[in-house]
Protein backbone atom coordinates (compact mmCIF):
# COMPACT_ATOMS: atom_id res chain seq x y z
CA UNK A 1 0.00 0.00 0.00
CA UNK A 2 1.09 3.47 -1.00
CA UNK A 3 1.36 6.81 1.60
CA UNK A 4 -1.45 8.69 -0.68
CA UNK A 5 -4.27 9.66 0.99
CA UNK A 6 -7.22 9.95 -1.17
CA UNK A 7 -10.48 11.58 0.38
CA UNK A 8 -13.72 12.59 -1.14
CA UNK A 9 -15.62 15.10 0.84
CA UNK A 10 -19.38 15.36 -0.30
CA UNK A 11 -22.35 17.37 0.51
CA UNK A 12 -24.19 14.42 -0.73
CA UNK A 13 -24.49 11.35 0.66
CA UNK A 14 -25.64 9.58 -2.04
CA UNK A 15 -23.04 10.13 -4.25
CA UNK A 16 -20.13 9.93 -2.00
CA UNK A 17 -21.70 6.41 -1.36
CA UNK A 18 -21.46 5.58 -5.29
CA UNK A 19 -17.45 5.77 -4.15
CA UNK A 20 -17.79 3.58 -1.30
CA UNK A 21 -18.59 0.78 -3.07
CA UNK A 22 -17.11 -2.11 -2.71
CA UNK A 23 -15.62 -2.64 -5.92
CA UNK A 24 -14.39 1.00 -6.34
CA UNK A 25 -13.01 1.34 -2.94
CA UNK A 26 -11.24 -2.14 -3.42
CA UNK A 27 -9.85 -0.23 -6.47
CA UNK A 28 -9.01 2.70 -4.56
CA UNK A 29 -7.63 1.09 -1.25
CA UNK A 30 -4.95 -0.46 -3.85
CA UNK A 31 -3.27 3.02 -4.28
CA UNK A 32 -3.45 4.29 -0.88
CA UNK A 33 -5.52 5.30 2.01
CA UNK A 34 -9.36 6.26 1.36
CA UNK A 35 -11.64 8.65 3.61
CA UNK A 36 -15.16 8.54 2.09
CA UNK A 37 -17.04 11.36 3.69
CA UNK A 38 -20.87 11.99 2.99
CA UNK A 39 -21.89 14.88 4.87
CA UNK A 40 -19.60 17.73 4.12
CA UNK A 41 -21.84 20.42 4.96
CA UNK A 42 -19.91 23.89 4.07
CA UNK A 43 -16.58 25.15 2.72
CA UNK A 44 -14.71 25.89 5.51
CA UNK A 45 -15.31 21.69 6.76
CA UNK A 46 -14.46 20.59 2.92
CA UNK A 47 -10.90 22.91 3.14
CA UNK A 48 -9.84 20.75 6.47
CA UNK A 49 -10.57 17.18 4.44
CA UNK A 50 -9.07 18.09 0.64
CA UNK A 51 -5.52 20.29 2.53
CA UNK A 52 -4.68 16.49 4.08
CA UNK A 53 -4.92 14.90 0.81
CA UNK A 54 -2.54 13.87 -1.93
CA UNK A 55 -5.71 13.00 -4.20
CA UNK A 56 -9.09 14.43 -3.74
CA UNK A 57 -12.58 13.06 -5.47
CA UNK A 58 -14.24 16.16 -5.92
CA UNK A 59 -17.89 16.20 -6.35
CA UNK A 60 -18.09 19.63 -5.10
CA UNK A 61 -17.18 23.46 -5.22
CA UNK A 62 -13.79 24.43 -4.06
CA UNK A 63 -12.81 28.51 -4.02
CA UNK A 64 -9.77 29.54 -4.32
CA UNK A 65 -8.96 29.63 -0.60
CA UNK A 66 -9.52 26.27 0.01
CA UNK A 67 -7.43 25.75 -3.09
CA UNK A 68 -4.39 27.50 -1.89
CA UNK A 69 -4.70 25.01 1.16
CA UNK A 70 -3.74 22.29 -1.32
CA UNK A 71 -0.99 23.65 -2.70
CA UNK A 72 2.37 21.58 -1.47
CA UNK A 73 0.37 18.42 -0.88
CA UNK A 74 -2.56 17.94 -3.30
CA UNK A 75 -1.44 16.31 -6.44
CA UNK A 76 -4.70 15.09 -8.54
CA UNK A 77 -8.20 16.92 -8.11
CA UNK A 78 -10.44 13.88 -9.97
CA UNK A 79 -13.40 16.40 -10.41
CA UNK A 80 -16.44 13.80 -10.67
CA UNK A 81 -18.52 15.18 -13.82
CA UNK A 82 -17.50 17.07 -16.55
CA UNK A 83 -17.84 20.92 -15.98
CA UNK A 84 -14.97 21.24 -13.68
CA UNK A 85 -13.84 25.12 -13.99
CA UNK A 86 -17.55 25.84 -12.82
CA UNK A 87 -16.46 23.82 -9.59
CA UNK A 88 -12.40 24.70 -9.25
CA UNK A 89 -10.80 27.70 -10.71
CA UNK A 90 -8.49 25.72 -13.34
CA UNK A 91 -5.73 28.93 -13.88
CA UNK A 92 -5.46 28.79 -9.85
CA UNK A 93 -4.86 24.98 -9.89
CA UNK A 94 -2.84 24.86 -13.03
CA UNK A 95 -0.50 27.47 -11.12
CA UNK A 96 -0.19 25.17 -7.58
CA UNK A 97 0.59 22.40 -9.68
CA UNK A 98 -2.43 20.57 -9.02
CA UNK A 99 -3.49 18.43 -12.23
CA UNK A 100 -7.46 18.53 -12.53
CA UNK A 101 -9.30 15.69 -14.34
CA UNK A 102 -12.54 15.25 -15.54
CA UNK A 103 -15.26 12.55 -16.88
CA UNK A 104 -16.71 12.89 -20.02
CA UNK A 105 -19.61 11.52 -21.47
CA UNK A 106 -21.12 10.13 -18.52
CA UNK A 107 -24.44 11.69 -18.27
CA UNK A 108 -24.94 12.15 -22.54
CA UNK A 109 -27.72 9.89 -22.56
CA UNK A 110 -29.33 11.19 -19.08
CA UNK A 111 -28.92 14.35 -19.77
CA UNK A 112 -30.73 13.96 -23.40
CA UNK A 113 -33.28 12.63 -22.21
CA UNK A 114 -33.92 15.59 -19.76
CA UNK A 115 -34.15 18.05 -22.03
CA UNK A 116 -36.51 15.81 -23.92
CA UNK A 117 -38.78 15.23 -21.19
CA UNK A 118 -38.64 19.27 -20.70
CA UNK A 119 -39.52 19.85 -23.86
CA UNK A 120 -42.50 17.22 -23.97
CA UNK A 121 -43.45 18.97 -20.80
CA UNK A 122 -43.62 22.19 -22.23
CA UNK A 123 -44.96 21.36 -25.22
CA UNK A 124 -47.89 19.42 -23.92
CA UNK A 125 -47.90 21.55 -20.39
CA UNK A 126 -47.74 18.74 -18.33
CA UNK A 127 -46.94 20.67 -14.83
CA UNK A 128 -49.79 22.98 -15.46
CA UNK A 129 -52.35 20.58 -16.43
CA UNK A 130 -51.44 18.44 -13.36
CA UNK A 131 -51.53 21.12 -10.84
CA UNK A 132 -55.46 21.85 -12.88
CA UNK A 133 -56.25 18.74 -12.23
CA UNK A 134 -55.35 18.11 -8.56
CA UNK A 135 -57.10 21.53 -7.82
CA UNK A 136 -60.82 20.12 -9.44
CA UNK A 137 -59.90 21.95 -13.04
CA UNK A 138 -60.82 18.86 -15.84
CA UNK A 139 -60.27 21.91 -18.60
CA UNK A 140 -57.18 21.67 -19.65
CA UNK A 141 -55.30 23.34 -22.61
CA UNK A 142 -54.59 22.14 -25.96
CA UNK A 143 -51.16 20.97 -26.29
CA UNK A 144 -48.69 20.71 -29.76
CA UNK A 145 -47.47 17.49 -31.07
CA UNK A 146 -43.75 17.95 -31.91
CA UNK A 147 -43.12 15.53 -35.47
CA UNK A 148 -42.48 18.08 -38.20
CA UNK A 149 -41.45 20.94 -35.46
CA UNK A 150 -38.28 22.30 -35.90
CA UNK A 151 -35.69 22.19 -33.09
CA UNK A 152 -32.58 24.19 -32.93
CA UNK A 153 -29.32 22.49 -30.99
CA UNK A 154 -27.28 24.75 -29.85
CA UNK A 155 -23.58 22.54 -29.03
CA UNK A 156 -23.62 19.64 -30.65
CA UNK A 157 -21.25 17.72 -28.29
CA UNK A 158 -21.87 14.21 -26.82
CA UNK A 159 -25.30 15.24 -25.44
CA UNK A 160 -26.21 17.64 -28.28
CA UNK A 161 -26.02 14.49 -30.36
CA UNK A 162 -27.97 12.12 -28.22
CA UNK A 163 -30.61 14.78 -28.22
CA UNK A 164 -30.62 15.48 -31.61
CA UNK A 165 -31.01 11.87 -32.21
CA UNK A 166 -33.97 11.64 -30.07
CA UNK A 167 -35.38 14.73 -31.60
CA UNK A 168 -35.29 12.64 -35.03
CA UNK A 169 -36.89 9.81 -34.02
CA UNK A 170 -39.57 12.17 -33.15
CA UNK A 171 -39.72 13.28 -36.68
CA UNK A 172 -38.81 16.45 -35.79
CA UNK A 173 -36.34 19.02 -38.17
CA UNK A 174 -33.00 19.58 -36.59
CA UNK A 175 -31.00 22.68 -36.90
CA UNK A 176 -27.60 22.57 -35.45
CA UNK A 177 -25.28 25.52 -34.32
CA UNK A 178 -21.36 24.39 -33.18
CA UNK A 179 -17.94 26.09 -33.68
CA UNK A 180 -16.81 22.86 -35.40
CA UNK A 181 -19.75 20.73 -36.99
CA UNK A 182 -19.44 19.11 -40.65
CA UNK A 183 -22.27 17.33 -42.58
CA UNK A 184 -20.87 13.81 -41.52
CA UNK A 185 -22.13 14.79 -38.22
CA UNK A 186 -25.20 15.80 -38.95
CA UNK A 187 -25.69 12.80 -41.22
CA UNK A 188 -27.45 10.68 -38.77
CA UNK A 189 -29.86 13.33 -37.56
CA UNK A 190 -30.89 13.95 -40.68
CA UNK A 191 -29.43 17.74 -39.54
CA UNK A 192 -29.16 20.95 -40.79
CA UNK A 193 -25.42 23.45 -39.75
CA UNK A 194 -26.71 26.99 -39.64
CA UNK A 195 -25.80 30.25 -37.88
CA UNK A 196 -27.41 31.14 -34.74
CA UNK A 197 -29.51 33.92 -35.67
CA UNK A 198 -30.66 31.93 -38.27
CA UNK A 199 -30.83 29.28 -35.83
CA UNK A 200 -33.52 31.10 -32.63
CA UNK A 201 -35.42 32.50 -36.01
CA UNK A 202 -36.22 28.93 -38.05
CA UNK A 203 -36.83 26.62 -34.72
CA UNK A 204 -39.97 26.31 -33.01
CA UNK A 205 -37.98 25.15 -29.69
CA UNK A 206 -34.37 25.55 -28.88
CA UNK A 207 -32.30 23.16 -26.71
CA UNK A 208 -29.27 24.43 -25.30
CA UNK A 209 -25.97 21.95 -25.02
CA UNK A 210 -22.71 24.00 -24.83
CA UNK A 211 -20.27 23.46 -22.09
CA UNK A 212 -19.75 26.89 -20.34
CA UNK A 213 -16.37 28.77 -21.19
CA UNK A 214 -15.12 32.46 -21.63
CA UNK A 215 -16.58 32.46 -25.34
CA UNK A 216 -19.96 31.02 -24.44
CA UNK A 217 -20.97 32.37 -21.11
CA UNK A 218 -23.40 35.30 -21.92
CA UNK A 219 -23.78 33.72 -25.53
CA UNK A 220 -27.66 33.54 -25.67
CA UNK A 221 -28.57 37.43 -25.77
CA UNK A 222 -31.53 39.78 -25.55
CA UNK A 223 -31.22 39.83 -29.41
CA UNK A 224 -31.17 35.92 -30.03
CA UNK A 225 -34.09 35.45 -27.90
CA UNK A 226 -36.15 37.96 -29.63
CA UNK A 227 -36.05 36.49 -32.65
CA UNK A 228 -37.69 33.28 -31.25
CA UNK A 229 -41.17 33.66 -32.65
CA UNK A 230 -44.31 33.35 -30.14
CA UNK A 231 -44.97 30.04 -28.47
CA UNK A 232 -41.44 28.91 -29.21
CA UNK A 233 -39.92 26.61 -25.87
CA UNK A 234 -36.62 27.23 -25.02
CA UNK A 235 -34.80 24.28 -23.18
CA UNK A 236 -31.59 24.66 -21.05
CA UNK A 237 -29.82 21.87 -19.70
CA UNK A 238 -26.12 22.92 -19.94
CA UNK A 239 -25.35 25.73 -18.19
CA UNK A 240 -27.23 28.94 -16.33
CA UNK A 241 -24.77 31.05 -17.30
CA UNK A 242 -25.28 30.48 -21.57
CA UNK A 243 -27.95 33.17 -21.10
CA UNK A 244 -27.17 36.76 -20.90
CA UNK A 245 -28.14 37.59 -17.41
CA UNK A 246 -31.68 39.16 -17.22
CA UNK A 247 -32.43 38.37 -20.91
CA UNK A 248 -34.69 35.12 -20.34
CA UNK A 249 -36.46 37.30 -17.78
CA UNK A 250 -37.30 39.92 -19.84
CA UNK A 251 -38.22 37.89 -22.68
CA UNK A 252 -40.59 35.71 -20.34
CA UNK A 253 -42.12 38.98 -19.53
CA UNK A 254 -43.98 39.10 -22.83
CA UNK A 255 -45.64 36.13 -21.92
CA UNK A 256 -45.54 33.87 -25.13
CA UNK A 257 -42.26 31.93 -24.61
CA UNK A 258 -41.95 28.87 -22.49
CA UNK A 259 -38.62 27.90 -20.92
CA UNK A 260 -37.90 24.61 -19.73
CA UNK A 261 -34.93 25.12 -17.23
CA UNK A 262 -33.10 22.27 -15.50
CA UNK A 263 -29.94 25.03 -14.48
CA UNK A 264 -29.35 28.18 -13.43
CA UNK A 265 -27.59 31.24 -12.56
CA UNK A 266 -26.80 31.46 -9.58
CA UNK A 267 -27.74 28.01 -8.16
CA UNK A 268 -29.59 27.20 -6.00
CA UNK A 269 -32.29 29.78 -7.04
CA UNK A 270 -33.02 32.52 -4.40
CA UNK A 271 -36.60 32.72 -2.80
CA UNK A 272 -37.39 35.99 -4.87
CA UNK A 273 -35.65 35.00 -8.32
CA UNK A 274 -38.06 36.53 -10.94
CA UNK A 275 -37.81 32.75 -12.89
CA UNK A 276 -39.63 31.25 -9.95
CA UNK A 277 -42.72 33.72 -10.95
CA UNK A 278 -42.23 34.07 -14.39
CA UNK A 279 -45.12 32.65 -16.69
CA UNK A 280 -44.24 30.04 -18.88
CA UNK A 281 -41.42 28.40 -16.85
CA UNK A 282 -41.16 24.61 -16.06
CA UNK A 283 -37.78 24.48 -13.68
CA UNK A 284 -36.01 21.26 -12.55
CA UNK A 285 -33.34 21.53 -9.74
CA UNK A 286 -30.20 20.46 -11.73
CA UNK A 287 -31.27 16.71 -11.79
CA UNK A 288 -30.39 15.77 -15.53
CA UNK A 289 -27.12 13.92 -14.40
CA UNK A 290 -29.26 12.11 -11.91
CA UNK A 291 -29.93 9.10 -12.95
CA UNK A 292 -28.35 5.59 -11.17
CA UNK A 293 -27.14 4.81 -14.65
CA UNK A 294 -25.05 7.83 -15.51
CA UNK A 295 -24.09 8.40 -11.81
CA UNK A 296 -22.34 4.73 -11.46
CA UNK A 297 -20.65 5.73 -15.12
CA UNK A 298 -18.88 8.97 -13.29
CA UNK A 299 -17.98 7.20 -10.71
CA UNK A 300 -16.25 4.19 -12.31
CA UNK A 301 -14.66 7.38 -14.89
CA UNK A 302 -13.90 9.19 -11.59
CA UNK A 303 -11.73 6.50 -9.88
CA UNK A 304 -10.24 5.28 -13.61
CA UNK A 305 -8.86 8.87 -13.65
CA UNK A 306 -7.15 8.18 -10.14
CA UNK A 307 -6.02 5.53 -11.01
CA UNK A 308 -4.22 6.48 -14.34
CA UNK A 309 -2.85 9.48 -12.91
CA UNK A 310 -1.12 7.12 -9.87
CA UNK A 311 -0.29 5.00 -12.80
CA UNK A 312 1.82 7.77 -14.57
CA UNK A 313 -0.57 7.60 -17.85
CA UNK A 314 -2.89 10.51 -16.65
CA UNK A 315 -6.44 11.00 -18.77
CA UNK A 316 -8.84 13.17 -19.26
CA UNK A 317 -6.64 15.67 -17.91
CA UNK A 318 -8.24 19.46 -18.13
CA UNK A 319 -5.84 21.49 -16.09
Amino acid sequence: MTSRRIVCPSADGGLAARFDSPELRRRLEALGEVVIAGDVPDQAEIREWVSTAEVVLLPVHLDDDTLRECAGRTELLAFAGTGAATYVNLTLARELGITVTNVTHYGDRAVAEHALALLLSAARGVPAADLALRGGDWTGRAGRELEGATVGVVGFGGIGRTFARLADALGMRVLVWDRAVDDADLSPVHGRAVDLDELFASSDAVSLHLPLTPQTDGLVTDHLLDLLAPGSILVNTARGELLARGALVRRLARGDLLAALDVFDPEPLAPDDPLLSAPGTILTPHLGFRTPQALARMAEGTVAAVEGFCAGRPVNVVT
